[in-house]
């Protein structure tokens, strides 16, 4: 399997998001060289118009992911309703979410497959949102040797996804939205520096 050579950051969220990704987005600036993933739970039932929402805070193209499609740096791409969502050999990929699934687990699932695609070029950012969901996506990525950031519980809606987090993984970073997106453009400069720095090495 063939790495990226960008960083891709899943942001994981549920209930009290809105804002929290409004401010998130308001903060990247258009060229980062990174792709975001945005997993949101979302009821079956319910149309999301969440591109509509973040388009006029957004200075990247945001996409809802409809079908198979290559993810690229310097785009939003959005998880649609009644739908799960993976990633492979750098392909973003829907599976259905059935009847029986009640509990949502979105979070966890888009996390494992980013973790065991993009490794150390893995970033998961759990945000505000009720249960455990990202819990155990986030250890993938820590296993895998990407890296998990968290929002401070302080400044979340609802702190049960960021707090399990916290308590059972070891976040690398633990700040309100918009100090997260400082820390994550920090980062992945540093990340990106570190690898053109190995390859002059090798050279």
């Amino acid at each position: 399997m063939v790495k990226p050579d960008f960083f891709i950051v899943g942001l994981g969220c549920s209930a009290g998001c809105l804002d929290v990704l409004k401010t998130v987005f308001t903060h990247v600036p258009q060229k980062t060289g990174i792709a975001f993933v945005v997993v949101q739970h979302l009821s079956r039932n319910y149309t999301s118009i969440l591109d509509k929402l973040l388009q006029t805070h957004a200075r990247l193209p945001i996409v809802r992911v409809l079908e198979d499609m290559e993810i690229k740096p310097d785009h939003i791409y959005l998880l649609p309703e009644g739908k799960f969502l993976l990633i492979r050999d750098g392909i973003l990929t829907l599976i259905p979410r059935t009847l029986e699934q009640v509990v949502n687990f979105a979070v966890d699932i888009f996390f494992t497959s980013l973790a065991a695609y993009a490794g150390n070029k893995a970033v998961g950012i759990v945000l505000t949102g009720m249960g455990t969901d990202g819990t155990e996506g986030a250890k993938a990525i820590e296993r895998a040797g990407g890296s998990v950031f968290v929002q401070e519980p302080a400044s979340a809606v609802f702190k049960g996804m960021p707090m399990t987090v916290i308590t059972q993984n070891s976040p690398h970073v633990i700040l309100p939205p918009a100090e997260l997106v400082e820390a994550l453009l920090r980062h992945c400069r540093k990340g990106e520096s570190s690898a053109g720095q190995e390859i002059e090495a090798a050279g």
